[in-house]
């Protein structure tokens, strides 16, 4: 006795029941990755604002996740800060001036529009400075300021007038010199990654549970 069966199926329902584990677990894949990557942003944002870095400073803290469309098994997160220099308060470090570094003093105009104020722009655009030898301490660049009674802020106006030769003057001191500056460490972004990252299983396992 012979017996002969035969399935006939529709196109394509064999590639569909493959693929719809496939699918389940690449949106769960996808989901923690995503979620892990706010965790990140939202913790290292927190982070950032705590150490008083500025406003500024926190929003250049970026999670990209890819695939920006759709779901995969191999999705990623981008995880960058867009100031170059942001390491240095994650790790802490030692600068070193060639041969010497200027700090703007609470004095001095902070930035001129964009520009973080230097000694260079200061020149081109505000006027001339004076170096001081100060035998033992830092030295400093001083600038000629029309006298006014406030001495602690001064405008952009009265520092322009030490340079049209409109009197009386005093000198304000606008930059210390210094060789080095030691930078502590002040972020934890590094250690929020890691354990965002510890927590990729968890969150997988819930998300691939609620779509069962």
């Amino acid at each position: 006795m012979t017996a002969r069966f035969r399935f006939r199926h529709e196109k394509g329902s064999f590639e569909e029941a493959f693929r719809a584990p496939y699918v389940d677990m690449a949106a769960a894949t996808q989901g923690a990755i995503a979620a892990a990557g706010n965790i990140v942003k939202t913790e290292g944002r927190a982070d950032i604002a705590g150490a008083g870095l500025g406003t500024g400073f926190v929003k250049a803290l970026r999670v990209d996740i890819y695939p920006k469309r759709g779901n995969s098994l191999n999705a990623t997160a981008h995880i960058y800060h867009k100031i170059p220099y942001a390491g240095v308060f994650e790790e802490g470090a030692t600068i070193r001036g060639r041969p010497r570094m200027w700090i703007a003093l609470p004095s001095a105009p902070q930035r001129l529009g964009r520009k973080p104020m230097t000694p260079e722009l200061f020149r081109k655009s505000i006027g001339p400075l004076a170096f001081v030898k100060r035998p033992g301490k830092r030295p400093l660049l001083v600038a000629k300021v029309k006298k006014g009674r406030n001495a602690t802020k001064i405008s952009l106006a009265r520092f322009r007038s030490g340079a049209d030769g409109k009197g009386p003057f005093t000198s304000v001191p606008v930059f210390v010199g210094a060789d080095s500056v030691s930078i502590r460490k002040r972020l934890n972004i590094t250690s929020i990654v890691r354990k965002a990252r510890d927590r990729l299983p968890q969150l997988y396992a819930s998300l691939i549970s609620v779509s069962h």
